[in-house]
């Protein structure tokens, strides 16, 4: 029952979401929407961007879980794109930096996992492993809130489309870049 009601609290939440800003969903709207009291909902949230960020979390474990290491990052993309309209008001509402710092985090996480499973962690120089994770926090991000604000993205088929090219331009490249870090170290 406990997760049935947590279901149905975000999956309200993120319906409300679509149509406005966080800053501009109250309590009251999301437990009208789906019917429960105020004390239920804070029985499982401490707060309106609780019920996002537990179910970002909880969405990055199943890709974690779920996803090889080639195509976790790039399920982090599709995660973002099937929730654009929240993505972009959870945008707006806590900001660039906020947001930023979040998905940085977790493009980091996934990075790092990508090297350990290809057995190039601890290879590599610390150093090198931060370059590597910065400059694809800071495209990644990029890239996808340039790709999320654009309306030519509402179009789901041209999203797939997008999704694709990034899959085939990306796919290798933390491969090469973790053999040119072990490369420079032998010269």
């Amino acid at each position: 029952m406990a997760q049935i009601t947590k279901k149905l609290i975000t999956e309200a939440a993120l319906r409300l979401a679509e149509k406005k800003p966080l800053n501009k969903i109250t309590v009251r709207d999301i437990t009208g929407e789906c019917g429960i009291t105020r004390n239920t909902f804070y029985y499982y949230f401490h707060d309106i961007y609780d019920v996002f960020i537990t179910y970002i979390e909880n969405r990055m474990t199943e890709i974690y879980e779920n996803s090889s290491d080639e195509t976790a990052l790039f399920d982090f993309m599709e995660l973002a794109a099937e929730y654009k309209k929240v993505w972009v008001n959870c945008y707006k509402t806590v900001g660039h930096e906020r947001l930023s710092k979040f998905a940085g985090e977790k493009i980091r996480s996934l990075i790092i996992r990508t090297f350990d499973a290809e057995g190039y962690l601890g290879k590599i120089p610390e150093a090198d492993l931060d370059i590597i994770c910065t400059f694809y926090e800071e495209a990644l991000f990029g890239l996808l809130m340039r790709w999320l604000q654009d309306k030519m993205s509402d179009d789901p088929e041209r999203m797939k489309l997008s999704l694709d090219r990034i899959r085939i331009l990306f796919e290798g490249q933390l491969e090469l870049l973790a053999k040119n870090s072990q490369n420079s170290q032998k010269s």
